[in-house]
């Protein structure tokens, strides 16, 4: 994730977790799931067994079985609440943004329009239209020039080249591309589509 560093809540609440799906998990498989070092596995599961979340099950000198306890069972139910809290927070605050450039668009007087870039800023975006009620604004299709994705759909979409453009009865173009929003605004030049009809996610 490019937003979310594990922190130590997080690293608990992830080890915890881990653990109760796989109590015999070793020290490299947490280190991994906990985006930690290796080398401080053991400080976190101390500190875990010490406020008696777990408790360690020595099968032999080289096999630790990790057990959570239903203290430990509490806490990771706890921290998976706040945690979705904490991230309901940010995606309101996320909606928020996309609906108001969505009013822009419809009060634009668009109904119809085409999504440019089919990747998760589309995803995203298409999320939050259909949650919208009594919204005239609708998604007829998506445009992407990676022939890969095109003749499959997203979220029911289907994702169409630039070349079949024409054949949707629409009001404008979104841009949702981040990386490409430049590129894709020069592709639309060259078939001669207005300008005036394109409407630039990041830069609205």
């Amino acid at each position: 994730m490019k937003f979310f560093s594990p922190t130590s809540l997080l690293k608990e609440l992830l080890l915890l977790q881990h653990i109760e799906k796989k109590p015999d998990t070793t020290q490299k498989e947490i280190a991994s799931v906990i985006g930690g070092a290796a080398s401080m596995v053991n400080v976190y599961i101390d500190d875990l067994e010490g406020k008696g979340y777990l408790n360690r099950d020595y099968k032999s000198a080289k096999v630790v079985y990790y057990n959570i306890t239903s203290q430990g069972i509490k806490r990771k139910n706890f921290l998976s609440i706040t945690y979705l809290h904490e991230l309901l927070e940010l995606y309101r605050l996320a909606e928020e943004n996309i609906e108001e450039l969505l009013e822009k668009v419809e009060n634009k007087g668009y109904q119809n329009i085409l999504l440019y870039g089919a990747g998760e800023v589309a995803e995203t975006i298409l999320g939050i239209i259909n949650g919208r009620q009594n919204k005239p604004l609708k998604v007829l299709a998506l445009i992407d020039d990676d022939e890969s994705r095109q003749q499959k759909d997203l979220l029911g979409y289907e994702i169409i080249s630039r070349e079949q453009i024409n054949q949707y009865n629409h009001d404008g173009i979104l841009i949702t591309s981040y990386g490409y929003e430049d590129d894709i605004k020069e592709r639309l030049k060259e078939v001669d589509y207005p300008e005036d009809r394109i409407v630039r996610f990041f830069m609205e």
